[in-house]
């Protein structure tokens, strides 16, 4: 099986749940956190990539004529449909793509971005080459995406566990990992903003419909280190009898010249 075909899989399992509003992936406040830092075109065209089912594109809606989300996975898009649908959004249009090979010309789009998918990509500077190709010079290109810790070897640690978790995970990258991808890429870098984030164990790993043995050993993993033992690069907690984690929220802005 190939990793595109093991994506597919993967989000077949969380596509019903992805877009839960009691999930961080939904959360309003952190959705607010990515849109008020983005341009608006009131005529203009945006390009959510890797879209899932749709939560960015929806929120882009209201600032842009038009909006495409495109991703790899049928039945994410589908599910992205009718919740679309069914909340009255109409100018929310999804593809099904490969966004290695963006099915659009060059300069479509006013706005380009990525959320919470870079994670996923087996080679991310050529996501990043087709996302400033698509782009309009002088437009913006972003990504939004979980990111490891500075550390490196926490940074193994984290993408260890969050591969254990989802198999589709390859790697989330540090900080300046991803800045200096933006500038492989041709892309001037704006600005850089980071958020830590609690997440609830429970609810992170039935997303993914993880077996027994796997939640076991994160979770042991987890508690050794609350109880002293050593650090998984995951900062977990308790927090009124439940366990909890952290991930930083990255977000990387820059500009096609």
């Amino acid at each position: 099986m190939n990793h595109f075909e093991l994506v597919k899989n993967q989000f077949r399992k969380q596509a019903a749940n992805f877009s839960d509003k009691q999930s961080n992936q939904a959360n309003e406040s952190y959705i607010r956190w990515i849109v008020d830092s983005l341009p608006s075109s009131g005529e203009g065209r945006a390009l959510d990539v890797a879209a899932g089912t749709g939560i960015l594109a929806r929120a882009l809606a209201g600032r842009f004529g038009r909006v495409i989300a495109i991703d790899l996975s049928r039945d994410m898009l589908e599910q992205g449909k009718a919740e679309t649908e069914q909340s009255g959004i109409a100018n929310v249009e999804f593809v099904e793509g490969n966004v290695e090979r963006l099915p659009f010309g060059d300069g479509s789009f006013d706005l380009v971005v990525s959320r919470f998918a870079f994670h996923h990509f087996p080679d991310p500077i050529k996501v990043l080459h087709e996302m400033k190709r698509v782009c309009k010079s002088g437009s913006v290109v972003a990504v939004i995406d979980i990111a490891a810790p500075d550390d490196p070897e926490l940074a193994i640690s984290c993408n260890r566990y969050e591969r254990m978790r989802d198999p589709s995970h390859t790697a989330a990258l540090r900080r300046e990992e991803l800045e200096s991808l933006f500038r492989e890429a041709g892309l001037a870098v704006e600005s850089t903003e980071t958020l830590d984030v609690p997440v609830d164990f429970n609810r992170w790993i039935a997303l993914t419909g993880s077996d027994e043995a796997v939640e076991r050993t994160i979770r042991g993993d987890l508690e050794a280190e609350l109880a002293g033992g050593p650090a998984t690069g995951m900062r977990p907690v308790r927090r009124d009898g439940a366990l909890l984690f952290h991930h930083t929220y990255l977000k990387v802005i820059g500009r096609n010249p």
